[in-house]
């Protein structure tokens, strides 16, 4: 499916082209099942700098080798492999780098790996490699009704860090059955709370939407020595469009104050998987294959909102900007 002009869901347009052979370090796969990425929409509106239409959207995926290029060697036709893209993943097939991708397990269904390739690569390595949180301890989720927010909890829960998850009132249950304190974010003092629940604050807070949400909701919930982490920027892009005032305070906020959490020892983080797919590739491999083996052995189970037929693409991104459902939204060829 593909964008050829900025615009709403509509745009997404059924395209087919003729696919060349594979490239030197490149492999063509057949596409088993493509996750729904909140990048999707922001990429579609022509908000996404680096992927801007006409393009086709797709940041990550499931599926097939078909064919190898002449200078790749660990992988093998036949061989089912999952990997972060960024775009172009909305097909049936396509040849991508081989360096983005790890052998995925033959034992799970394409839908249930994919819902954990982007979103449990962000949430492991923002959990274990940025937060470096241990057992124990503290922390918070925004938006943990979602499908990063989601795997979070579970990751959080493996590894025995208490978590508190903040959502709409229709997905607390959801969170409370991860094992986690639940707060409704519309309804609840969401600082007040964190802090009492966790005895005075967490060690880390996760913060998808940025701004002033990170400067009122994800900073002050902190303990000394706590941090905060940002990965992503809902705010400037809410609703697929460009909230010019929400990109100034994102971008330029000066309220900030490095001295301020200085005298706390506190720190602010952020997470992109592009950087560390491509510049800490070793970790991004490592990571990503951690993660899909935990799915592989039922460890893992990632919460699916909706599998959608790739022709019905729109009715997937219509169903993300509504915020409906709880979960990964997944499209299948």
């Amino acid at each position: 499916m593909h964008v050829p002009a900025a615009g709403d869901a509509g745009v997404l347009t059924p395209r087919q082209v003729s696919l060349p052979p594979p490239e030197a370090e490149q492999v063509q796969v057949r596409i088993e099942a493509a996750g729904v990425a909140y990048a999707d929409i922001v990429m579609r509106r022509g908000l996404y700098a680096a992927a801007k239409p006409p393009v086709t959207p797709g940041y990550d995926f499931v599926g097939r080798v078909e064919a190898i290029g002449s200078r790749v060697t660990d992988l093998r036709v036949g061989q089912r492999v999952a990997g972060v893209t960024i775009s172009g993943s909305y097909a049936d097939r396509r040849n991508v780098e081989a360096r983005w991708l790890v052998p995925a397990p033959e034992t799970v269904a394409a839908p249930s790996l994919v819902a954990a390739v982007l979103n449990g690569v962000t949430a492991w390595q923002m959990l274990h490699r940025v937060a470096r949180v241990e057992s124990g301890d503290w922390v918070l989720v925004h938006g943990a009704g979602g499908g990063v927010g989601g795997l979070l909890l579970e990751l959080a829960h493996l590894a025995g860090i208490r978590v508190i998850g903040t959502a709409s009132k229709g997905k607390l249950g959801a969170i409370r059955s991860r094992g986690a304190e639940a707060l409704d974010y519309q309804a609840e003092d969401v600082v007040a709370r964190t802090r009492s629940i966790s005895a005075g604050g967490v060690m880390a807070a996760f913060d998808h939407i940025g701004g002033r949400h990170l400067r009122k909701l994800t900073l002050p919930a902190l303990k000394p020595t706590g941090i905060g982490v940002l990965y992503g920027g809902y705010d400037a892009t809410r609703g697929g469009k460009v909230h010019p005032l929400a990109v100034v305070d994102l971008m330029f906020n000066s309220r900030l104050s490095a001295y301020t959490l200085f005298g706390k020892s506190q720190g602010i983080a952020s997470y992109a998987v592009p950087a560390w797919r491509d510049l800490r590739a070793q970790a991004y491999r490592d990571d990503l294959a951690t993660v899909l083996g935990l799915v592989g052995d039922g460890t893992l189970r990632p919460p699916i909102g909706e599998t959608v037929p790739l022709r019905d693409a729109a009715k997937a991104h219509r169903t993300m900007e509504s915020r409906s459902v709880t979960g990964k939204i997944v499209l299948v060829p």
